[in-house]
C-alpha cells in the first residue's frame, strides 16, 4: 500500500482527533483549468492531539508537483509543514500555478490558526 493511502474500506473512515483546514486561490486565467475549475483548493487534516498533518487533498496539480506538496506536508507540525512545503515549491517547482499553491496554503494555515483561537 502507498503512503497516504488506507485499506478498503477505511478511505472515509473518520478520525476523532482530527480538524480539516481547507485553502483556495484563483488559478491564473491563462491556464485550462482555470476554465474547468476556476481555483486550487487544498485541504488539510491535522491530529490536533500533536499538531502534525495526517492527509493531504487538492485540486489540478501535476501528480510530481503532488509529490513535493505531500512530502513536505505529511507528517510534519502544520507550520513547519506549510513552511517548508512552501519552500520546496519556491525551490523546485516551476508552474504558472505556483503562486496560487502557495496562496492556498497560506489561505489553509489562515483558517488553521482562526480554529486553534476559536478553540481557546
Amino acid at each position: 500500500m502507498d503512503k497516504g493511502q488506507r485499506a478498503e474500506g477505511e478511505k472515509y473512515k473518520l478520525r476523532p482527533d482530527t480538524i480539516v483546514v481547507a485553502g483556495s486561490a484563483r488559478l491564473p486565467e491563462n491556464i485550462t483549468a482555470k476554465h474547468v475549475f476556476g481555483y486550487f483548493a487544498i485541504e488539510i487534516e491535522i491530529d490536533l492531539l500533536d499538531s502534525k498533518i495526517v492527509d493531504v487533498s487538492c485540486t489540478v496539480l501535476p501528480s510530481l508537483g503532488e509529490k513535493i506538496l505531500y512530502s513536505a506536508l505529511l507528517g510534519n507540525k502544520v507550520e513547519e509543514g506549510i513552511k517548508n512545503a512552501i519552500e520546496q515549491l519556491e525551490r523546485r517547482f516551476f508552474s504558472v500555478t505556483k503562486r496560487a499553491i502557495i496562496a492556498a496554503l497560506e489561505d489553509a494555515y489562515k483558517w488553521y490558526k482562526k480554529s486553534i483561537e476559536e478553540r481557546t
